[in-house]
């Protein structure tokens, strides 16, 4: 995750300082990318820099920083009041401000400040994270019915929910149908793992590699051996669940309320 950055916007040259200062000898998490003495230079600096935080003081001689904040309200930041009278708390609250500071500021409480601040921000970065992801690969938000297996003359498209497990051979992959016939595919077997649904909570058919040569899909279970560590499919095929894959395994029967 990257630092979090900072505007500071106070009339005040000692104030300003002050809070630089403080900032870097107890909060390196934060990246100051300016200082401003008036709010017109604020905005410019805000158009120009798009923080994600800014500490603002209230009372300047020309406009105030709520008159700033009404320049930028459709801006998506932070902002902390600091300040030397609590007179605007309440005013505050209704800008929605993240914090309110007074002078002189107490080290404790600006750590403090910070640290909320920074797990509001890891949840923001998380759920951005989250819909950047579904963007650049919607196909994994969605189940998958059927997959095509390359041949001679073209592809042949088999649904999913019909596989029961897929077996390596050397550089090509096996794949066995629950009614018994079987097709041989030209790509490997991380291929076919990849390429099927794995996620228990999104696919109703969820594969997962039970061995180093075998991807099984789990639907297909029958039978399960706890203490001889082996599967029994429906078509009554015994596959040894590999023993470092055992822990594993446990974990997505247990999700699949199956244990």
């Amino acid at each position: 995750m990257r630092n979090i950055k900072a505007l500071i916007v106070d009339n005040e040259y000692y104030s300003r300082n002050l809070l630089r200062l403080l900032l870097k000898e107890y909060c390196p998490e934060i990246q100051l990318l300016g200082m401003a003495d008036s709010t017109d230079l604020a905005y410019d600096l805000i158009e120009q820099h798009q923080p994600d935080l800014l500490f603002l003081d209230i009372m300047m001689p020309q406009d105030s920083g709520f008159d700033l904040l009404k320049r930028v309200a459709k801006l998506d930041m932070e902002v902390v009041f600091v300040t030397g009278s609590d007179a605007y708390a309440l005013q505050a609250i209704k800008y929605q401000v993240f914090d309110y500071l007074l002078k002189p500021i107490d080290i404790d409480e600006l750590r403090n400040t910070i640290e909320k601040i920074k797990i509001q921000w890891r949840k923001k970065h998380k759920k951005e994270a989250s819909k950047k992801q579904a963007l650049e690969w919607p196909d994994r938000t969605q189940e998958i019915k059927q997959i095509s297996i390359p041949y001679q003359n073209g592809r042949e498209f088999i649904p999913i929910k019909k596989i029961e497990y897929c077996k390596a051979d050397g550089a090509c992959t096996w794949i066995f149908m629950e009614n018994g016939t079987k097709i041989l595919s030209t790509k490997n077997l991380g291929e076919y793992e990849k390429m099927l649904p794995s996620s228990v909570s999104q696919f109703h058919h969820c594969f997962f590699r039970i061995h180093h040569s075998i991807v099984l899909n789990l639907s297909a279970i029958r039978k399960f051996n706890r203490k001889e560590k082996y599967v029994e499919l429906r078509g009554g095929q015994q596959i040894t669940i590999a023993q470092r894959r055992s822990s594993a395994f446990l974990d997505i029967l247990r999700k699949m309320n199956l244990l």
